[in-house]
């Protein structure tokens, strides 16, 4: 069960990040929205947010949670040869 719990956590912070980062990318007002009222179309603030952060969420979770969980694997592929040589070592 552990390594499962692991891979939830990791995927977990990876949407997290992702929305965070929606959030933070729609307070960037774009240059040509000076002109435009705040309250029209996607140049307020939730009209950016709704705009771009489905493409932000998507992408950012997929692209996080691939490298949390490489990571990962490269950690317990690290210790499980640590454990095994730690175990050889041990019988000699």
């Amino acid at each position: 069960m552990r390594p499962l719990r692991h891979l939830i956590l990791i995927l977990a912070g990876a949407v997290l990040l992702s929305v965070l980062a929606a959030l933070a990318f729609a307070g960037d007002a774009h240059p040509e929205c000076a002109a435009i009222p705040g309250d029209v179309g996607p140049c307020d603030y939730w009209g950016r947010v709704a705009e771009y952060g489905p493409f932000i969420i998507l992408w950012g979770t997929m692209i996080l949670a691939g490298l949390g969980s490489a990571i990962w694997l490269v950690i317990m592929a690290v210790l499980g040869l640590v454990a095994l040589l730690r175990a050889d070592l041990g019988d000699r």
